[in-house]
């Protein structure tokens, strides 16, 4: 049985289609079909999109991406994580750090309040000197 890489190169040659085209017709980079066609997926750069780069190119050539995936389901690395330490760090004491409040509005009115004030003692000063 072929690798899920060997499928794909066969189809797309047998398209006579050239990774330049493949490339430019999925937006995924040379190196990275490459990678693909090699059955290299521990290179990739973020091994947790090599499913999304397979359906990409397999949609490319014409392949149903769902049989591929599932017939070679052992080939791909396993992106899932471990469901008890995400909830696990979510449960906890301490929040997620990614929650920032918006300052911008705080911003906003410090800079009219002081255009305001600025303004306000311009006008005292015209009305006491003139």
């Amino acid at each position: 049985m072929n690798s899920i890489g060997q499928t794909l190169k066969g189809r797309r040659e047998r398209l006579g289609m050239t990774l330049n085209e493949l490339e430019s017709r999925t937006q995924i980079k040379r190196k990275t079909l490459t990678l693909i066609e090699n059955n290299d997926f521990a290179s990739l750069k973020n091994q947790n999109y090599a499913e999304g780069f397979i359906i990409k190119y397999a949609k490319a050539v014409n392949i149903d991406s769902d049989q591929l995936i599932e017939a070679h389901k052992e080939e791909i690395p396993n992106a899932d994580y471990d469901l008890d330490q995400v909830i696990a760090a979510f449960s906890g004491e301490h929040k997620p750090t990614y929650r920032s409040k918006d300052k911008e509005p705080l911003q906003l009115a410090v800079v009219v309040s002081f255009i305001v004030i600025v303004t306000a003692i311009l006008w005292v000063l015209a009305v006491l000197f003139l």
